[in-house]
């Protein structure tokens, strides 16, 4: 498990240089002076703001969770969730299931947990898209491919669950699986069986709604920073810029969309008439009191939670 936090840091120090990369490429200079126009106390004070949203997303984690019969401790819960970011930027967040793993020894199995992961992603997807096609109404009175993409994700996940929920499905899923020993297929069978357990019309509309509520907090900080750095932008236009860049980043499947969200983040804020430094700026101001700073949070849980845990019980 130390071997494990030591290859974290590195893949954060990673993506630090990367982002660091990025902004020298940019012009170091003009960005260096767009940066020093948002204060230290500013950028603390964005990136409090926008940690609630990991509190916000842990309460529907640890609902889910009671949905599937376990109540683990609040404050153990909240640390094993934490530790999760720490991996936030690996492809789709999977890094983030190493929950499960700390979450064995509070007697959660890991179907249990993986379902619990599954729920919380889509709920993720489903909550940014609302935000999404909210900034496409309020914009321009129409719904954008946004709003489309939200339709045809509820309709099809809604659609795939009775496919699991099934006995015959699954009942073939998991003898296919038993027969030729794929440990592996199995444990994700049994996994989407508990994910369709918790995906029900009040789960999803609640998970949802939390998940719009976080997203949207982390978009109010991108606004302010905008709003900072004199490129003033309707609530609405700026909502619609970061939702556009958060769902680019996550299709890129590029670990924590590093690069693709940041550069989706420019060209949109130029568009806008904003200087390119300051539209640099804003992309890293943003990336790090959202991306950056969850996953600081995640590397101190994580060595919290790894002190507290005996290896012998993982």
């Amino acid at each position: 498990m130390h071997r494990m936090l030591r290859w974290l840091v590195l893949f954060v120090l990673l993506g630090a240089a990367l982002s660091i990369g990025g902004m020298i490429w940019s012009g170091w200079e003009e960005v260096s002076r767009a940066l020093a126009r948002l204060s230290g106390l500013l950028l603390v004070g964005a990136a409090i703001v926008a940690s609630m949203a990991y509190v916000i997303r842990f309460g529907r984690w640890h609902m889910a969770l009671r949905c599937l019969g376990h109540r683990v401790p609040h404050g153990t819960n909240l640390a094993i969730y934490l530790s999760g970011l720490a991996l936030t930027t690996s492809p789709g967040k999977l890094g983030e299931t190493i929950r499960s793993l700390f979450l064995l020894p509070m007697g959660v199995p890991l179907a249990k947990s993986l379902g619990a992961f599954v729920a919380d992603r889509l709920s993720d997807v489903l909550g940014v898209c609302l935000l999404g096609a909210a900034a496409g109404l309020l914009a321009r009175g129409s719904l954008n491919i946004v709003g489309v993409m939200m339709g045809v994700v509820v309709v099809g996940s809604f659609a795939f669950c009775r496919l699991v929920r099934s006995s015959s499905m699954f009942a073939s899923a998991m003898a296919f699986a038993s027969r030729w020993g794929f440990a592996p297929g199995r444990l994700a069978v049994e996994a989407l069986a508990q994910w369709a357990q918790i995906w029900t019309l009040r789960n999803v509309t609640l998970f949802t709604l939390l998940a719009a509520l976080a997203y949207g907090i982390q978009a109010a900080v991108f606004t302010v920073l905008c709003t900072v750095l004199s490129l003033t932008l309707q609530p609405a236009v700026a909502l619609e810029i970061f939702v556009n860049a958060t769902l680019l980043g996550a299709a890129s499947m590029v670990p924590g969309g590093l690069g693709t969200m940041e550069a989706s983040l420019v060209f949109q804020l130029m568009a806008q008439g904003a200087e390119k430094a300051d539209a640099v700026a804003i992309a890293i101001a943003t990336r790090c009191v959202t991306l950056w700073c969850g996953v600081f949070i995640g590397l101190v849980a994580f060595a919290g939670v790894c002190v507290r845990t005996r290896p012998s019980k993982l």
